[in-house]
């Protein structure tokens, strides 16, 4: 199974406050365990230099119209 997102991409934390746009910049397969294999993203503010670990479900895509 491939990862919704790739290194680089633009996604923000829709259940923060923060309106920070994040980047990703590292994507590592967590643990399977008999199920569909899910990833973990290391994203960091596009303007900074602290990173966090999310989960798909913690991030959304930036889609430009």
């Amino acid at each position: 199974m491939k990862p919704i997102y790739n290194t680089g991409d633009k996604v923000y934390l829709p259940q923060e406050d923060d309106f920070n746009d994040y980047e990703i910049v590292e994507v590592t397969p967590k643990e399977s365990r008999g199920k569909d294999e899910e990833f973990s993203y290391k994203i960091r503010p596009v303007n900074g230099q602290n990173t966090m670990l999310k989960s798909e479900a913690e991030i959304l895509p930036i889609i430009f119209c």
